[in-house]
């Protein structure tokens, strides 16, 4: 598959090499010439979509090896991931191209939004173009926008990044929730630091155990942050000592 140079004009593309003008998670979002990530949900399937996909013009399916997916004409792109969720954040991370040159996740139970409202406004006070995003949106110099989830879709998530990269923002502070970090919703980021608060007994409803919950939070320092990247953990959290082990 192809990326097209221009996203505005239809593609006509040879049915085994689509061109592609845009992606989305969203059936009701697609336009000709889009991808459609048919992710399997805990409320809905997006395999139940498809065909509302190809109806709107989608050209190519992200879906998992399980997925069951209706009769498709010919000339649609079917693409099988084992993990579909990591797939569709690295290709709206590559789609969209840009993001801001400085980026500091935090995750923790508690204070993500003061944290990253902190950073941003230390970082402005020094006359940097910066920017946070979660819980409470996007603020930017030139951009304010309520939120809804803590961390958003990879596809939202990194149209909105290359937005503020384009507006000229240099640093951005962005709270990693542990379903957006476990649904690999920040895969593609490229990360200069990453903080963590503290963890205390909250989503067990999702993460089942302590320890899933803590290794959620873990993967962020584990697998995001690239290495010589900087990890800042809070000494007083009972996880501090594991935690700074898997950054050692």
């Amino acid at each position: 598959m192809r990326r097209s140079a221009d996203a505005t004009p239809t593609p006509s593309a040879p049915p085994r090499d689509p061109v592609l003008v845009g992606l989305t998670l969203d059936s009701r979002k697609v336009k000709p010439g889009y991808l459609f990530a048919a992710l399997s949900g805990s409320r809905q399937d997006g395999a139940a979509f498809v065909a509302d996909a190809v109806k709107r013009g989608a050209v190519a399916i992200l879906a998992a090896p399980d997925a069951t997916l209706p009769p498709l004409e010919p000339g649609i792109v079917v693409v099988r991931d084992d993990n579909p969720r990591r797939r569709v954040a690295l290709m709206a991370s590559a789609f969209a191209g840009l993001q801001p040159a400085t980026i500091a996740a935090v995750t923790g139970t508690n204070g993500k939004s003061s944290t990253v409202h902190f950073v941003r406004h230390i970082w402005q006070t020094m006359g940097i173009n910066a920017a946070s995003v979660g819980t409470l949106g996007i603020v930017s110099p030139g951009l304010v926008r309520d939120g809804g989830l803590t961390t958003p879709d990879p596809v939202q998530l990194h149209e909105d990044l290359a937005a503020l990269a384009r507006e000229g923002v240099t640093h951005l502070a962005i709270e990693a929730s542990s379903h957006g970090i476990d649904q690999h919703r920040l895969d593609g980021l490229k990360l200069s630091a990453a903080a963590f608060t503290n963890l205390t007994h909250e989503h067990l409803d999702y993460h089942v155990s302590m320890d899933a919950y803590f290794a959620a939070k873990a993967r962020l320092f584990e697998t995001l942050l690239p290495s010589g990247g900087t990890a800042v953990v809070n000494a007083d959290s009972d996880r501090a000592d594991a935690l700074g082990a898997l950054c050692r």
